[in-house]
C-alpha cells in the first residue's frame, strides 16, 4: 500500500534547531510517515489471491497460505513446491502550480518461492510450511516543475530562533549546521537577532523523489485440524529489508527577479536530500478456519504487531550559485537507528462453492493504525507517538473476488476489487486506495501449476516540499497514481 506524503519541514525544522542546538549527531527526525511506510504491505502472495482481488483469509489452500492463513495448509494432502515473479509497475501525473509532470517507475521481484510438507497422519491433518515471500515494496517515484510566486524552501531552511539568547558554543553550531547561512542565502540581522533569508519567492521550482527498497519475509509455520473441518495455524514471519529516500530538489531565478548586487544576485539553489535504511523485525500470524469439503470456508486471523529495529543513514547536501559566479556549499550527514511497532491486523473472510464451476470470496481486515508507534524514551519521538494517536484512525479494508472454472479447457478465470481506505482523518474520498484485478491459471499437467494474475491500482494524493508558517501549503503537489502488478506463480504437487 501507498499512502499520501504528508512532509512536514516545520516539525522537521524544530526537531532539527532543537538537535543543533543539543549538539546531537543527527540532524533527521523520524515521522509517523515512517511507522506507516513500514506497517502497511503487499497486494497478494502468489498468483490466485491476488487475481481475486486479494482475498485469502476464507480461501487459503496453497503455499501462500502461510503468510496469510496458516490455518488453510491443513487443506494440502501432498508436498507443494511454490515459486513466483512480480513486476510493479507506477506512474504518477504530479500537478504543481498548474503544471502537469509525469513519472513512471517499474521493478521485477522474486515474489515468493517455498515448500509445503503435510505430515502422514491417521486422521485429520498437520502440515508445516517454509518459505520465502516479498511482503513490501516501497517504489514510488514523482516529478515537478512550476512557478511559485510567493514563498521558497530557503525560508523554510532558516530556522526563526533567537541567537542573542544563546550561548556562544550553542550559536556556533546552529550556523554551521544552517545549510542557507553557509551558502550565503542568509544573513544575521544583527538588532534583532535573527536569521534572515534573502530568497522570498519568485522562483522557479523543479524536483523529483524517488523510494526504493521493499521488506521479505523468510517465514515457518504449521496447522493442525483439530477436529473435522476446523484447524488452527501459527505461522513466524522473521522480516528484513531496506528503504531508501532520494530527493532532489531545485529552485532557479528563473525571470531574473534577483538581480542586484551581493547578496541579492542569488541564481540557483540545490538541496538533495538522501535515506538508506536496513530494517529487521517479527511478527506472527495466527489463523482458523472452517471448512464443507465442496461447499463453503470461513476464515479468522490476527497479526501481532511487527516490532522493527532500523538503522539509517542520511544527508543533506544544499549549494548555491550567484549570478557573479561565486558557488558555496554544505552537506549534512548523519546517522540513526529507532524502533517502530505497527498495529495488530484482524481479518475475516469466506468462500462459497456456488456451483461447481463458480467459486465467490470475500475478505475484511481492521487496522487500528492509531496503535503504531515509536518504541522509544525519545522526548521528540513520544510527542509524535501523540501525533499519531491524533491524526489517524481505525480503517475497514474489503476485497472481494470470483473465480470461473472452464472444465473443457482446463483453465480458471480470476477477477477482484481492493478497497483500501486511507488511514488517515478527514481525508476524502478520492485518496482512498482502488485495486482491480484479473488472472487465469492452467494445469499443466497432472502435477503443475502454472497461475497468473493482473492489478491496477488508483487513487490521488499529495506531497508537500515543505512547510512555511503562515502559508497554507506553500509548496504543494496534487497527484494522480496509477499502478500495476502482474505475478506469475508456478506449483509443483507432488
Amino acid at each position: 500500500m501507498k499512502y499520501h506524503k504528508r512532509f512536514d519541514l516545520g516539525r522537521v525544522i524544530a526537531i532539527v534547531t532543537v538537535a543543533t542546538l543539543l549538539g546531537a549527531d543527527s540532524l533527521r527526525a523520524q515521522f509517523a510517515e515512517d511507522v506507516l511506510r513500514f506497517s502497511s504491505f503487499n497486494l497478494g502472495i502468489g498468483a490466485r489471491s491476488a487475481a481475486m482481488g486479494n482475498t485469502s483469509v476464507g480461501i487459503a489452500d496453497d503455499f501462500s497460505s502461510l503468510f496469510t492463513n496458516p490455518a488453510g495448509l491443513t487443506s494440502l494432502r501432498s508436498f507443494e513446491f511454490s515459486v513466483g515473479l512480480s513486476n510493479a509497475g507506477y506512474t504518477n501525473d504530479a500537478t504543481f502550480f498548474g503544471t502537469k509532470t509525469n513519472a513512471t517507475d517499474r521493478i521485477t521481484n522474486l515474489n515468493n518461492f517455498g515448500l509445503v510438507y503435510p505430515v502422514p497422519t491417521k486422521r485429520g491433518s498437520l502440515s508445516f510450511a517454509f518459505g520465502f515471500a516479498r511482503v513490501a515494496n516501497f517504489g514510488t517515484t514523482a516529478s515537478f516543475s512550476g512557478f511559485n510566486p510567493n514563498n521558497s524552501i530557503v525560508e523554510s531552511l532558516t530556522p526563526d530562533v533567537n541567537l542573542n539568547g544563546m550561548s556562544a558554543d550553542d550559536r556556533e553550531r546552529l550556523l554551521d549546521a544552517n545549510i542557507p547561512f553557509q551558502t550565503y542565502l542568509a544573513d544575521i540581522d544583527s538588532a534583532r537577532g535573527r536569521l534572515i533569508p534573502h530568497v522570498l519567492g519568485n522562483v522557479q521550482q523543479d524536483g523529483s523523489v524517488r523510494e526504493t527498497g521493499g521488506i521479505n519475509s523468510w517465514s515457518f509455520g504449521g496447522a493442525l485440524e483439530l477436529s473435522k473441518g476446523l484447524s488452527l495455524g501459527v505461522g513466524i514471519d522473521i522480516l528484513s529489508g531496506s528503504y531508501g529516500y532520494d530527493r532532489l530538489y531545485i529552485e532557479t531565478d528563473s525571470r531574473n527577479f534577483y538581480n542586484g548586487a551581493v547578496p541579492d544576485d542569488f541564481a540557483k539553489f540545490r538541496y538533495e536530500s538522501t535515506i538508506n535504511s536496513e530494517l529487521s523485525g517479527y511478527n506472527v500470524l495466527v489463523g482458523l478456519m472452517y471448512r464443507k469439503q465442496g461447499k463453503f470456508k470461513l476464515g479468522l486471523t490476527v497479526r501481532t504487531p511487527t516490532y522493527y529495529k532500523i538503522e539509517e543513514d542520511f544527508a543533506d547536501i544544499g549549494t548555491a550559485w550567484f549570478d557573479n559566479g561565486d558557488h558555496f556549499d554544505l552537506r549534512n550527514p548523519g546517522s540513526t537507528s529507532y524502533e517502530i511497532q505497527t498495529p495488530y491486523i484482524f481479518s475475516a473472510g469466506g468462500s462459497i462453492q456456488a456451483t461447481d464451476w463458480l467459486l465467490l470470496a470475500g475478505d475484511a481486515e481492521i487496522t487500528d493504525w492509531t496503535q503504531m508507534e515509536f518504541n522509544t524514551d525519545n522526548a521528540d519521538l513520544l510527542e509524535e507517538n501523540r501525533f499519531i494517536r491524533s491524526a489517524f484512525k481505525s480503517t475497514t479494508a474489503l476485497r472481494g473476488g470470483a473465480e470461473v472454472t472452464l472444465f473443457d479447457l482446463g483453465l480458471r478465470l480470476r477477477g477482484g476489487i481492493v478497497y483500501n481506505p486511507s488511514p488517515y482523518k478527514n481525508d476524502r474520498p478520492e485518496l482512498d486506495q482502488k485495486y482491480y484485478t484479473a488472472g487465469i491459471g492452467a494445469a499443466i499437467d497432472e502435477n503443475v501449476s502454472l497461475n497468473a494474475s493482473l492489478a491496477f491500482g488508483t487513487w490521488r494524493t499529495f506531497r508537500d516540499n515543505y512547510y512555511l508558517y503562515g502559508f497554507d501549503a506553500p509548496s504543494r503537489t496534487s497527484e494522480s497514481v496509477n499502478t500495476s502488478l502482474v505475478n506469475v506463480t508456478l506449483t509443483y504437487r507432488f
